[in-house]
C-alpha cells in the first residue's frame, strides 16, 4: 500500500518587522528571527517525520524586494532540507513575492541560479510530476493572478475593476477545469494555489488588508474529485473550507503572527498522508502549532492606575514575558496625559509594548444624553434628542423614520 507524506505551509513572509526591534547579538530584527524560528520548525518536523514533500502556498517573503540576508537565511533553509534527505519542495509565488515591474525575476526564484536541485519554483499554472521514493505525484499549481497582466492588454483597458475582477475570476475558473483535465487518477494528486476562495473565513489581517478587486474562486471549483488535497494560501487563518466531503480543501494559515489581528489565532502548518486504498486515494492530516510568539491585547484605564497599587498581581507574567503587548487606555478626553512610565513599568518583561489612547466619543455622547444599554431603541432616541436643542425642529420626522426602520428590520427577521 502506498503512502506519500507530505507538509503544506504558506504564507512565511519573511522580511516582517512590525513590533520588532535589533537583536544586538545577531544584529537582525527580531521579527525576523520569529519567522526563522517558526520555519526552523517546520522544516526540522518535516526531517523528523521524513516527508516526501514540502509544499509551500506562496508568500514567502513580505516584500517583493527582500534584502540579501533575508535571501539567504531562507535559501540556507531550503538547501539543509533538500540536501540532508530525500525530500523535494515546490511553491508557487504569492501576490507578496511578485515584482511589481513586469520581466523581472521574483526573490523565490533564486534557486534555479543556486542550483540547488529537487526545489521548484512556480510562477505560472501548471502541472507537475514528481518521483518520490513512493512513487509518483502530482501537484497542479496556480499561482497568484492579480489584474496587471490583464489590464495592460488593449481589449480590457476599459474594463471597470469590477469587470476586471469577472473576467480574472473566469480566467481562474478555466486554468482549475484545464489541470483537473490533466491529472491521472492512477496516482495522487495535490493542488497547490495561492488564491482567494469564497466564504473563507478571513484572519484579521485580510480584513484590513483585501482589497474587493481581489479574484475570488467558487470553493466547489476546487472540490473536484481529480484532486485529492488542495494546500491552499493567502488567507492566514488556518481551515478546512470542505469539512463535508472527501477532499480536505485546506488554508494552512500563516507560520507567525502578522500583527494584533491574528492574536487570538493558531498559528502553523499542516502534516497530510495520502494513501492509496481499494476506492482509489484518501488525504489524512492534521494542523500542527509551531511556536510564534504571543501577542496580547489589555484594557486600561486612569482608575486603574490610581487606585490599584497591585495591579502588577493582575497580570500573569507568563503571558506578558517576551510578548508583543498592546495596552488599550480607555481616556475621558483626547487631550488627558497617560501615566507611559509606569504602563511601562508594568510590561517590561515584554518584546515590545504598544500604547493606544482610546477615546471613545460613542459612549461619551450617550453618557452626556442620559442613555443606558438597558433602554429600548425608542427610549434612547428620545433622550438623545432630549439632550440636543438643535434637534427640536424635526424630532417627530427622526422617530418616524426610526420606527418604519425597526418595523422593516423585524420583518426581515420574521
Amino acid at each position: 500500500m502506498r503512502k506519500i507524506k507530505f507538509i503544506h505551509l504558506s504564507d512565511i513572509h519573511i522580511g516582517l518587522q512590525t513590533h520588532g526591534k535589533i537583536n544586538p547579538a545577531t544584529g537582525k530584527n527580531t521579527r525576523l528571527e520569529d519567522i526563522l524560528k517558526s520555519l526552523d520548525f517546520v522544516f526540522n518536523y518535516a526531517l523528523k517525520e521524513s516527508v516526501d514533500l514540502v509544499l509551500i502556498a506562496g508568500d514567502i517573503f513580505h516584500r517583493e524586494n527582500p534584502n540579501p540576508t533575508e535571501e539567504i537565511e531562507f535559501a540556507r533553509r531550503v538547501a539543509r532540507l533538500v540536501e540532508g534527505s530525500e525530500i523535494k519542495v515546490v511553491m508557487v509565488l504569492g501576490n507578496h513575492d511578485y515584482p511589481s515591474a513586469g520581466g523581472r525575476a521574483s526573490a523565490v526564484e533564486i534557486f534555479p541560479a543556486l542550483d540547488i536541485e529537487r526545489v521548484t519554483i512556480v510562477r505560472k499554472p501548471s502541472v507537475h510530476i514528481l518521483d518520490t521514493d513512493k512513487g509518483q505525484v502530482q501537484i497542479a499549481c496556480l499561482p497568484w493572478a492579480g489584474s496587471s497582466g490583464l489590464v495592460s492588454k488593449d481589449e480590457y483597458k476599459s474594463l471597470s475593476s469590477q469587470e476586471i475582477q469577472i473576467e480574472i475570476e473566469k480566467r481562474l475558473i478555466a486554468i482549475i477545469h484545464d489541470l483537473s483535465a490533466k491529472i491521472d487518477n492512477s496516482n495522487p494528486s495535490i493542488f497547490l494555489g495561492h488564491l482567494s476562495v469564497r466564504d473563507a473565513k478571513l484572519s484579521g489581517t485580510e480584513r484590513d488588508t483585501l482589497t474587493t478587486s481581489d479574484p475570488v474562486v467558487p470553493l466547489s471549483e476546487l472540490n473536484n474529485t481529480a484532486f485529492n488535497y488542495v494546500a491552499l494560501g493567502h488567507i492566514h487563518r488556518y481551515q478546512n473550507l470542505n469539512k463535508n466531503d472527501p477532499t480536505p480543501i485546506v488554508y494552512s494559515g500563516s507560520i507567525e503572527r502578522i500583527d494584533f489581528t491574528e492574536e487570538k489565532e493558531k498559528k502553523g502548518f499542516v502534516l497530510g498522508e495520502m494513501v492509496q486504498t481499494e476506492n482509489g486515494w484518501k488525504c489524512e492530516y492534521e494542523f500542527i502549532e509551531t511556536p510564534a510568539r504571543k501577542f496580547k491585547t489589555i484594557e486600561l484605564d486612569g482608575s486603574d492606575l490610581e487606585s490599584d497599587p497591585n495591579l502588577e498581581t493582575r497580570f500573569n507574567k507568563e503571558d506578558i514575558a517576551d510578548a508583543v503587548i498592546r495596552v488599550r487606555y480607555k481616556v475621558s478626553n483626547p487631550a488627558e496625559k497617560i501615566d507611559e512610565k509606569r504602563i511601562k513599568a508594568l510590561f517590561d518583561s515584554a518584546h515590545a509594548l504598544k500604547i493606544e489612547k482610546i477615546f471613545d466619543k460613542h459612549e461619551k455622547v450617550m453618557r452626556q444624553a442620559g442613555i443606558s444599554k438597558t433602554m429600548g431603541l425608542m427610549e434612547a432616541l428620545d433622550k438623545y434628542i432630549g439632550s440636543k436643542p438643535e434637534l427640536k425642529d424635526i424630532a417627530d420626522e427622526m422617530k418616524l423614520y426610526a420606527e418604519k426602520l425597526i418595523r422593516d428590520s423585524s420583518d426581515k427577521k420574521d
